[in-house]
C-alpha cells in the first residue's frame, strides 16, 4: 500500500504532474497552433482560388469604357472559384501570348465573382461560372462565353466577337 504523503512529495520533486513539465506542454500547443494556422491558410489559398489581379469593379469599368472608347473583358467565377475557374485562370487567362492580346487590345479588365441577383448578371444574362464577357464601350453590345475557352480561342475568336462598328480599331487587330 502505498503512502499519500509519499506520492506528494514524488509529484512535488519531479515538478511534473501526470509525467509532462510545463515547457513541453506549451511546446506541445504552440506546434498544435503552427500547425492550424498552416492549415487554415492553406485551406483559404485553396477556397479563394487564383486571382488575375484585375479590377473588381465593373461599374468603374463601364464608365471608363464609354468615355475611353475601349471594350471590357469581363471574367466571372464562383467562389470559391470552380476547377473549370481554376483551368481557364491558369490555362488561358495567364498565358503571355493573351497577355499581349488583351495589353495590345487596350481592354479595360475585370474579374468579379458571380452575384445572379445583381443588375450587371441579369443584363448580360450571366447565370453560371466561368463566364467571359467581351462588353463593348457603349455598355450595350456584348459577346458571352461560358465554360472553358482554349488558349488560341480566346484570342483568335474571342477577343474578335464584336464587329469592328462596336469595338475600337485597336483592339481588332489582336494576334
Amino acid at each position: 500500500m502505498e503512502h499519500p504523503q509519499m506520492n506528494q512529495t514524488n509529484e512535488k520533486t519531479s515538478g511534473r504532474k501526470g509525467g509532462k513539465s510545463s515547457s513541453e506542454r506549451w511546446v506541445k500547443r504552440g506546434f498544435l497552433l503552427v500547425l492550424l494556422l498552416a492549415v487554415v491558410i492553406i485551406g483559404y489559398m485553396q477556397f479563394r482560388g487564383p486571382r488575375l489581379g484585375w479590377s473588381g469593379d465593373l461599374e468603374q469599368a463601364l464608365s471608363a469604357a464609354k468615355a475611353e472608347g475601349r471594350c471590357v473583358v469581363v471574367f466571372v467565377r464562383s467562389f470559391p472559384t470552380s476547377a473549370t475557374g481554376k483551368w481557364m485562370v491558369s490555362k488561358t487567362l495567364s498565358k503571355g501570348r493573351n497577355k499581349e492580346a488583351l495589353e495590345k487590345g487596350n481592354f479595360l479588365l475585370v474579374e468579379i465573382r458571380l452575384d445572379r441577383s445583381s443588375d450587371w448578371a441579369k443584363k448580360y444574362g450571366v447565370t453560371k461560372t466561368p463566364t467571359m464577357l467581351l462588353i463593348a464601350p457603349d455598355g450595350e453590345k456584348f459577346h458571352k462565353a461560358e465554360g472553358k475557352i482554349g488558349e488560341t480561342d480566346f484570342r483568335h475568336k474571342f477577343l474578335k466577337a464584336l464587329t469592328p462598328e462596336d469595338a475600337p480599331s485597336n483592339s481588332s487587330s489582336t494576334p
